[in-house]
């Protein structure tokens, strides 16, 4: 095995570093803490041939599924992916810890993925830092966006959301069930027609089973976002950096469009008529 040599991206772990410190007196600890912070966690983004920071909401069925996310593109042999909220705790006196994670790993990786699902919690100071520093190499991934602002049926996924909205909508007005599913079937069938007479290719069946999909994988209901984080999101669509998502299959196929290797896969997929007929 080999002895500690110097890092090949050097001078991006200085410029970090200079960030992190910039105007701020901070104790010789926290010098420490950025120290034991890059020898743990930087090393194997330089081992890996691309290198990816992965960042969203870290709890609870949101980190479930960013961490579904982060490994899809952890699957090729010579990619790494980090997510933020796992990387290692630290212990400083005056440099805020989010600061020191998102400088180093931000700076370091090769590219950034964002993937989101609400307005709340940190979220939006990762953007803001991201647009900042990173925003050539950030990817977004917000699940059910569908632009700044729209008001009416112009696309397929417009389509989808207005029917998850139906089928999530609680009617506060109508206590029995069956007359409630008979009152959501009629407005899903208004929306399939309005959509359709737009040019929308899509039918009843489609739309019928995205809601069966999205219920198994995201029981929850359409993602609701502020200005701020809709404008980022738009700034990265405009600069063809934003793949949008309904339901968990959608968003790891879509760790396909990150910059670097794709999933292997096999060149004959099996199906279970291979194993029956035998």
């Amino acid at each position: 095995m080999s002895g500690p040599r110097v890092p090949q991206n050097a001078n991006a772990i200085y410029q970090a570093v200079n960030r992190i410190f910039e105007g701020i007196e901070a104790p010789q600890r926290d010098w420490q803490e950025v120290i034991r912070y890059m020898n743990e966690e930087l090393p194997r983004f330089e081992q890996a041939d691309t290198s990816y920071l992965v960042l969203g909401s870290y709890r609870g069925q949101y980190g479930h599924r960013l961490r579904e996310f982060a490994n899809c593109l952890n699957m090729p042999t010579n990619s790494e992916s980090i997510v933020l909220g796992d990387t290692l705790d630290l212990d400083t006196a005056v440099i805020p810890e989010f600061d020191i994670k998102i400088n180093l790993l931000g700076e370091f990786a090769d590219s950034i993925a964002g993937v989101y699902e609400k307005e709340d919690g940190g979220e939006s100071p990762e953007l803001g830092v991201c647009r900042s520093l990173f925003a050539r190499k950030t990817f977004v991934f917000p699940r059910d966006y569908t632009g700044l602002t729209r008001d009416n049926l112009e696309t397929r996924e417009d389509a989808i959301q207005a029917a998850l909205t139906i089928y999530y909508t609680n009617f506060d007005n109508i206590d029995d069930k069956d007359r409630e599913q008979e009152k959501k079937k009629r407005e899903l069938a208004s929306l399939i027609t309005a959509a359709q007479r737009e040019g929308i290719d899509i039918t009843e069946r489609e739309l019928t089973d995205i809601i069966k999909e999205r219920t198994a994988s995201v029981d929850e209901e359409p993602a609701v976002y502020s200005w701020v984080h809709l404008s980022f999101f738009k700034r990265w669509e405009a600069m063809g950096q934003c793949y949008p998502w309904t339901t968990l299959e959608e968003l790891r196929d879509l760790a396909d469009e990150m910059p670097g290797p794709v999933r292997p896969r096999w060149e004959t997929e099996f199906d279970v008529d291979t194993f029956l007929d035998e």
